[in-house]
């Protein structure tokens, strides 16, 4: 017979379970980061994409899900127009997403419509091809809206994504025309047939009961603003309450705070507002020097790691963290312009790997014009380090729940 202590060891004993989650925000091919790519494209390489990721591709390949904004369709046509804010990427990009570790991106966003109704069909096909899940359209309303459910270690992990910007865009007028995106409006004036942000909240609580853990990403808010808006802190809040675990948001292309909040049943959930650009082209001509900390901010990044945990078989699954990961998009933009022979090239790096790697350069007492461009590089690395840190801490102490509401409208 097997001892009762023994037996109620094993009980306690049963192993816990784990979700490693990633969250990058927008991935836009810009013009200059098309052209990136292309200076470092190889017969293997997924046109240059791959080199072009290549710096943050660790953290998204050693995390169980990693996530991102794909804020861009993926038509396949080489002809498809684009401009400053008409966006459209290669096939190859949502490839190389995949060989960096991204298991799914979020495709509900003010781009969607970009290569108008027909290259949102177009992108889920290439998307599909390349192996890369996507959530946030569909051929239908309630396909928008249904929550992609991953298991990973045990785990039923859900994601929506919904965008509240559309640059003057539609949905078909009727919920069953192809394609729709998961849209709530700040006004309705426009779009009388969309979701308002009362109905957007009960698909939420519906999305909730089918997995173990809800993400909700939202593209919102202000671009260029640090500021969360507050009707979508509001917004947010109705979520979590409604049973989502986290709020990931983007549009700004800047950071917000990530801020904790405890819902009335005591969850303990997050809100971050804008992860910023993960890999963009903004605030090119930045250059560092004094008086320079309030612009690059557009270049200024990070990923959000966040643990989902289930301490026991049946347990409720709580989350831990958030760890966050500095990331500075740099370029040579100021290097190209001083040796025309250099290469264009534009990547998102690691800032606590940057500085670690120019300061162990440095141990090595380099040449003196080579030691005054690694201290200056060091400089920036440290700098925007700590300005990313500054700007993605809580603005406030989180507030009780609060109605959603307030329109306004933009075209960003």
């Amino acid at each position: 017979m097997v001892p009762a202590l023994l037996v109620a060891s094993l009980v306690w004993a049963a192993p816990s379970s784990r979700v490693e989650l990633v969250f990058g925000g927008d991935i836009i091919p810009h013009d200059g980061v098309k052209e990136a790519a292309r200076a470092s494209a190889s017969s293997a390489s997924n046109e240059g994409w791959d080199f072009v990721l290549e710096p943050i591709a660790g953290v998204l390949r050693a995390a169980d899900l990693a996530v991102v904004n794909l804020e861009t369709p993926v038509s396949g046509d080489p002809r498809a127009p684009t401009a400053s804010l008409i966006f459209d990427a290669p096939p190859a990009l949502p490839r190389a997403l995949v060989a960096a570790g991204v298991d799914l991106v979020t495709v509900a966003n003010n781009h969607a419509f970009d290569q108008r109704r027909a290259g949102v069909p177009l992108t889920w096909a290439n998307l599909e091809r390349a192996g890369l899940r996507y959530v946030g359209s569909a051929p239908t309303e309630a396909g928008a809206w249904e929550p992609l459910v991953l298991e990973s270690n045990g785990i039923r992990v859900g994601f929506l994504s919904l965008t509240r910007w559309l640059n003057g865009a539609h949905n078909p007028a009727t919920w069953d025309a192809a394609p729709q995106v998961a849209f709530v409006p700040y006004s309705r004036k426009k779009d009388p047939q969309a979701l308002t942000p009362e109905a957007a909240v009960e698909l939420v609580r519906a999305a909730a009961r089918r997995c173990d853990a809800l993400i909700v990403n939202v593209h919102w808010g202000i671009e260029y603003d640090h500021t969360p808006r507050p009707d979508d802190r509001a917004l947010a809040q109705s979520f979590l309450e409604a049973g989502a675990l986290a709020i990931i948001g983007h549009h700004p292309h800047v950071l917000q705070p990530v801020e904790p909040y405890r819902t009335a049943s005591g969850r303990d959930t997050l809100i971050a507002f804008s992860l910023g650009n993960l890999l963009a082209n903004q605030d090119w001509h930045y250059v560092h020097g004094a008086g320079a900390e309030a612009r690059g901010r557009k270049r200024d990044s990070l990923l959000l790691r966040l643990s989902l945990v289930r301490s026991r078989p049946g347990a409720p699954v709580s989350l831990e963290g958030p760890s966050l990961v500095p990331v500075w998009i740099d370029n040579n933009h100021s290097v190209a312009l001083r040796e025309r022979q250099e290469r264009s090239r534009i990547q998102p790096v690691l800032l606590d790997e940057e500085v670690m790697r120019l300061d162990e350069r440095l141990r090595s007492l380099p040449a003196r014009r080579e030691r005054a461009t690694l201290e200056r590089q060091l400089d920036l690395a440290q700098r925007r380090r700590a300005l990313i840190l500054r700007l993605t801490q809580p603005a406030q102490a989180p507030r009780a729940k609060a109605a959603p509401g307030g329109p306004r409208d933009e075209a960003g």
